[in-house]
């Protein structure tokens, strides 16, 4: 097994899907972790890559063996709310403010990866479920589209152990 950070560039907006306790105006804001981190679910990433492995034809048990770390490694701009626009029950055009990474952004998603899968096999993995999932707390598949920018390995390989 090995640690690398895959790096994503967002080309849809990726937007917050929890309700702002601190305004109280109706803000999406993204969950965080204790120390303030922005943080992803390892089920969205395991979901998105279960998909990719069955477009791809390879890796549909191996990735079940991933993990990845709760917290996104990248900040927010500081201007980081998104207007979203949509029809209310009335018919009226309404909109709600998200907290949002803009396409463009990078951020960096840290995981451990067994060494039977390639770093040019995660890659194609990744940019798969980018394509055509996305990574969005607010309606993935809809928002949250990226490609991966690079891999990169967090520290020395480990020996060939993989179980």
């Amino acid at each position: 097994m090995r640690e690398v950070t895959v790096r994503i560039r967002f080309t849809r907006p990726c937007l917050g899907n929890v309700q702002d306790r601190r305004h109280n105006d109706g803000r999406l804001v993204f969950a965080r972790t204790g120390d303030g981190q922005v943080m992803f679910l390892p089920s969205w990433h395991k979901q998105n890559l279960r998909l990719a492995a069955q477009l791809l034809g390879r890796h549909q048990e191996e990735v079940d063996k991933i993990h990845f770390d709760v917290a996104v490694d990248g900040a927010l701009r500081r201007d980081c709310w998104y207007k979203r626009y949509y029809v209310g029950h009335d018919r009226k055009r309404r909109y709600a403010w998200h907290e949002c990474f803009f396409p463009g952004q990078v951020v960096g998603i840290n995981c451990i990866v067994p060494s039977t899968i390639s770093d040019d096999d995660l890659l194609q993995l990744f940019n798969i479920a980018g394509r055509y999932r996305g990574l969005s707390p607010w309606k993935p598949g809809e928002y949250g589209h990226f490609v991966v920018e690079k891999i990169t390995p967090r520290r020395g390989l480990a020996p060939e152990r993989d179980a």
